[in-house]
């Protein structure tokens, strides 16, 4: 069989099949069925305090003349509390360390908001952050460079310059 493996930026996975921070990696049960049907990693669905924004909104995709040719799904954060996430990522890489699994964050723009936020994933041994920043005379605009573990911290201490 042909080695399928991947290494992007640092972060080594199976294979490159990754799942993207949307209702199917909302929670570890479904991360990990995921894997073991053959995912190379996930990004988690958006982890953040306080919870808000949560209602499922479905938008239309047009091309052209062809009208609904796909869905948006722009539902922004996980409804689920940050600490039972935060454990089942940390169960999750535990039980499959070769999978990789980035967290998807969104926090208030508040240089401790995200220190805090960043180091709490960074313990679950997650292979990386994919920050969504809001800024302030947007509704939201999502800034998503994945940063791994070690410049996480970096990327969070100089968060007011992006904005």
């Amino acid at each position: 069989m042909a080695d399928l493996s991947v290494n992007f930026a640092g972060i080594k996975s199976p294979n490159p099949f990754w799942l993207a921070s949307a209702p199917p990696t909302n929670m570890g049960s479904m991360v990990e069925r995921a894997f073991d049907a053959g995912w190379g990693g996930a990004v988690w669905k958006t982890l953040g305090e306080p919870i808000t924004n949560v209602s499922s909104r479905l938008a239309a995709i047009d091309h052209g003349a062809m009208r609904m040719i796909g869905l948006n799904n722009i539902e922004l954060i996980t409804d689920r509390p940050l600490e039972v996430n935060l454990k089942e990522i940390y169960e999750c890489k535990k039980k499959y360390p070769d999978h990789a699994v980035i967290v998807s964050l969104m926090v208030e723009s508040k240089r401790e908001a995200w220190h805090d936020i960043v180091k709490r994933s960074q313990d679950t041994g997650c292979d990386g952050v994919s920050p969504a920043l809001k800024l302030r005379r947007a509704d939201v605009v999502s800034i998503r460079p994945v940063v791994g573990p070690k410049g996480a911290s970096r990327m969070a201490s100089g968060q007011e310059r992006w904005l």
